[in-house]
């Protein structure tokens, strides 16, 4: 995909939604340019795809904790080939420390 194609394709970042935010206040257009509502009694996560200066971005939001996380295309690789270890040991520590 050519970096035109990439800004037609996505979604500006736009302000932060304030910590805590409710998802029933994300926009849902049903189509492919909306966010992906990922949930479970655990954790939810909303998933944007935002054009930047920098390039495309996977905007990753956690309402339940108020952060906020973008990863460009060399950091989602990175995640693709990490043990299930590496996913274990983040789980373990706690969150902001």
């Amino acid at each position: 995909m050519d970096e035109e194609s990439a800004v037609q394709d996505s979604t500006p970042a736009g302000p932060w939604p304030a910590p805590g935010a409710l998802l029933d206040e994300v926009p849902r257009d049903g189509g492919q340019e909306g966010p992906i509502i990922i949930a479970n009694e655990f954790a939810d996560v909303v998933v944007t795809r935002v054009y930047t200066r920098n390039g495309v971005r996977l905007d990753i939001w956690s309402p339940r904790r108020g952060t906020r996380v973008q990863l460009d295309a060399v950091e989602l690789d990175c995640l693709s080939y990490q043990p299930t270890e590496t996913f274990s040991a983040m789980l373990e520590r706690t969150p902001g420390g």
